[in-house]
């Protein structure tokens, strides 16, 4: 049973889920490509690789830091899965390096409630989302969840709020010194902020199509499940529950104000639909809903391998 088995946190799991990105990454893009692989392009997917492997790890580290599921591997199960139904990501290198950084800030966000080291959190957090924006500019949306676990979070000051300017400028002047050494130029400022786009064209793809439909239903299942849940969780743990959804609509937001829409954008989303996803298969003990509720069982277990086969019948359409 798929629930029974990721719902534990064993060295086999992270092995498995980093095997199959791999063999998406190789599936998806390498084995579709009529280009000779160079020296060069073999060190650039290998890299690519590794920042996938290791996305995937910190959004498990995230997620097991701040308790934001019990202890197991669903929420990175979800997330392997979506993105190996959209191999278009892979391709599309700088909304990979734009959704590393951007968990990376997640990390800071979601750490705030534990009220140790508040400005340096919210200075890392700033700072990772606007290396992101340099990547993909709408990136800068994560300010609007960022202020508001500022304003969650015990002990909140005028003064903290005004933190994540100092991240935002100082990669400014940073990005500018290094561009004016390499090209002597401020053009790189005008054509920072991109264009928006509601072009969906590419979506009548059957692979685009067919894998964003899923993801968006999960999406809409989940997290009407979580709201109706919103009254039963405890008032400590309510902010965090509250900010995970503010954080789904912001990346959602993200990925519509592309100024391209590959399918690959949906990667921004991917990280809190997957805890989200997660977050509703747990909640049911297993053992107990096997005996008294047999058909809510069967509908999760069979839920779970649906996210397991589906990237193995898109990657053929």
């Amino acid at each position: 049973m798929l629930t029974s088995f990721f719902g534990k946190s064993i060295p086999l799991n992270y092995l498995i889920l980093s095997i199959f990105i791999v063999a998406g990454y190789l599936l998806g893009t390498i084995s579709g490509s009529a280009v000779v692989i160079t020296p060069y392009l073999f060190f650039l997917h290998g890299a690519f690789i590794v920042l996938s492997v290791l996305t995937m790890l910190l959004l498990d580290f995230i997620i097991k830091k701040n308790h934001l599921t019990k202890n197991n591997t669903f929420a990175i199960l979800f997330f392997t899965c979506f993105m190996v139904m959209l191999p278009v990501i892979f391709v599309q290198y700088k909304i990979l390096l734009a959704n590393a950084f951007l968990i990376l800030a997640l990390r800071r966000i979601m750490s705030l409630r534990s009220d140790k080291n508040s400005e340096k959190k919210i200075l890392d957090a700033s700072f990772w989302i606007t290396i992101a924006s340099l990547f993909y500019f709408w990136s800068l949306l994560f300010f609007i969840p960022l202020w508001i676990a500022i304003i969650q979070k015990p002990n909140s000051s005028y003064k903290q709020m005004l933190v994540p300017f100092t991240g935002f400028a100082a990669v400014l002047i940073i990005n500018t010194a290094y561009r004016l050494l390499i090209n002597d130029s401020f053009a790189w400022f005008f054509n920072w902020m991109e264009p928006i786009s509601f072009d969906f064209s590419k979506y009548n793809s059957p692979s685009v199509l067919m894998p964003a439909t899923v993801i968006l239903a999960f999406y809409i299942w989940t997290g009407v499940y979580r709201i109706l849940k919103l009254s039963s969780v405890s008032l400590k743990e309510k902010s965090n529950y509250l900010l995970m959804l503010y954080i789904s609509l912001t990346a959602l937001f993200v990925a519509l104000l592309g100024p391209e829409k590959t399918g690959a954008e949906i990667l921004f989303v991917l990280a809190p639909i997957s805890i989200i996803a997660a977050n509703y298969i747990e909640g049911f003990e297993v053992d107990r809903y096997a005996k008294k509720d047999l058909s809510e069982f069967w509908f999760k277990e069979i839920m779970l391998w649906l996210v397991v086969v589906l990237p193995f019948v898109f990657l053929l359409l």
